[in-house]
Parts: C-alpha cells; sequence; structure tokens
C-alpha cells in the first residue's frame, strides 16, 4: 500500500471520481477537487505529494495553477498535466512552468500510473531536509529556517543554498553558479547578478556564531563553510 497523497483537479465530474477510483484501489490517499480555487485551499494545507492537473477549469487554469504550487507555495512535488490540450504550445507552456509531464487526454491508465509512482519515487528520495548550524533547508517543501523561523528566499537564492548544502566544504567555481542561475529563467546572468545575489543570501542567512556559511575564494568562486556543522 502507498501512502502518497494526490491531489486531483479536474471539473469533470465523472472524469475525476474515476482518477480517484482507480489511485485509491492502488492505495494512494486522494483529494478530488472540481475548480481552481478549492484546489489552491487544499494545497495550502500541505502535505500533497503529487498534483494532477486538468488545464481547462471553470475559474482558471491548471497552468496558473502549477505556478501557484511553485512560485507561492514554494512545492517541489511532482506535477502531471491531464488534458485534452495536447499540442505542442501547450506541452512547453505547462513543463516551462515547471511542470514534471504531461498526458493528453484519454490517457491509457496502467501508463499514467506507472507514470504517478516514478514520479513519486524520484519525489520521495529528493525529499531530504539539510540542517547546518541554525539553518534547516527542506528540499522538497523548498522552505529554508533559521532559529525556527522561515526566511524568505528569492527562487536564485534557494537555488543558490541549495547548491551550497548539498554540496559541504567543495569549492564551486563562479562559471558552474552562472549556470545554475541562468536555468531558473532561461535569462543571462552575469558575474555582477551573481554577486548581488551571494551578498543578498549571507544577508539573510547570517552567521553561525562568528562564521559565515558562505566563504569566498577570490578569483575562482565559493565554497559552503563545514564548520558551520560544529556545535561547539
Amino acid at each position: 500500500m502507498h501512502n502518497g497523497r494526490i491531489l486531483v483537479v479536474e471539473d469533470e465530474k465523472d472524469i475525476r471520481e474515476g482518477l480517484g477510483e482507480l489511485l485509491r484501489r492502488e492505495g494512494y490517499t486522494v483529494v478530488e477537487c472540481g475548480s481552481a480555487a478549492q484546489a489552491k485551499r487544499y494545497a495550502a494545507e500541505g502535505g500533497v505529494e503529487l498534483y494532477l492537473l486538468d488545464v481547462m477549469l471553470p475559474d482558471g487554469s491548471g497552468f496558473e495553477l502549477c505556478t501557484y504550487i511553485r512560485e507561492e507555495l514554494r512545492s517541489e512535488a511532482p506535477v502531471i498535466f491531464l488534458t485534452a490540450l495536447d499540442d505542442e504550445d501547450s506541452v512547453v507552456k505547462g513543463l516551462s512552468l515547471g511542470g514534471n509531464d504531461y498526458l493528453g487526454k484519454p490517457f491509457r491508465k496502467r501508463e499514467l500510473m506507472a507514470r504517478v509512482g516514478a514520479h513519486l519515487n524520484r519525489y520521495h528520495k529528493s525529499n531530504v531536509m539539510y540542517n547546518v548550524g541554525d539553518l534547516s533547508y527542506d528540499k522538497a517543501a523548498g522552505r529554508v529556517f533559521k532559529g525556527g523561523q522561515e526566511l524568505e528566499l528569492r527562487r536564485n537564492e534557494l537555488r543558490l543554498l541549495s547548491c551550497f548544502m548539498e554540496n559541504p566544504g567543495i569549492l564551486i567555481p563562479r562559471e558552474r553558479l552562472l549556470e545554475l542561475m541562468w536555468d531558473i529563467d532561461g535569462e543571462f546572468v552575469d558575474d555582477n547578478t551573481l554577486s548581488v545575489a551571494i551578498s543578498r543570501l549571507r544577508k539573510k542567512i547570517g552567521r553561525w556564531k562568528d562564521r559565515e556559511y558562505i566563504d569566498t575564494v577570490r578569483g575562482i568562486g565559493y565554497r559552503w563553510n563545514e564548520r558551520g556543522n560544529e556545535n561547539e
């Protein structure tokens, strides 16, 4: 039996209930929503591990919901679009907004279950909590805490922090960090943009005792200070 909580967002009752029944037979916990507003209320409660989103909804779209999930909730839970809009432009748009998969209707049940299982497996493997000094980073939820208080980080700051915390003590060249930031929106990022982002991140995460979390290696890059792990 599975324990993953899945949010199904579909305005057609027969399809929504059919999906719910199919998933429950496989052991998943399912919440069914017929509108974007209802989906947002349930999603905001947290604990959703996968989203199945129709694109055309009576009060919005699955694309808007995906943006809400990624940017407002800062969740990395898998998003699978299930829709009759399976033209190339729609598929590209859904994936560029942070969707993980895109199935056109009508879809094959066994294929859908296989994709749901695969995405959940990858999600659970990435569901890691990093703890360094007085910082905690919940990777799956995309949330960072300092001394128990949540920090408000921009997407590029969160991406940088994730890279640093996953590679403690390793010198990361500026070029690698520039590529990392460039991948977020596909826009050109220069050296000055990176320097400003690092400066802002340092200011938000502060210091651990008398030590900086991020060390600068002049002319090369940055290193996450492993000494932040010391609890002296």
